[in-house]
């Protein structure tokens, strides 16, 4: 009861911490969008360029969402693509949604996210 009281008054911890990352969610898809128009090739290679950022002591929040958006392109790319696992053929058809984003990042603080499915 005092909990709920509590929440109430200050707010769902939980739900706060959400609202600290969408805009970061936010900012990763217009990054991703913009990312269309690059070749397969400077996809790949911003791999590169991210170990050199952090090489030159950029961190990696300021690196996240442009790292989540190429991930984002990536799984894009591949989607109609035929992969073999464990000897069975399957074809990707997944591009991250916004709350997987979100669990990722939330996993990158170095916190738990529990994900209802």
């Amino acid at each position: 009861m005092f909990n709920w009281i509590l929440s109430l008054i200050t707010g769902n911890y939980n739900q706060k911490e959400i609202d600290k990352l969408l805009p970061i969610v936010h900012k990763t898809n217009i990054i991703s969008a913009e990312y269309d128009a690059l070749s397969d090739d400077q996809i790949k290679a911003k791999t590169q360029e991210f170990k050199d950022r952090l090489a030159n002591r950029e961190t990696l929040d300021a690196i996240l969402p442009e790292a989540f958006a190429t991930v984002k392109q990536a799984c894009k790319r591949m989607v109609g693509q035929e992969v073999e696992v464990k000897g069975t053929i399957l074809t990707r058809d997944m591009v991250p949604y916004d709350v997987q984003l979100l669990g990722g990042m939330i996993l990158h603080k170095g916190t738990i996210a529990e994900m209802k499915t």
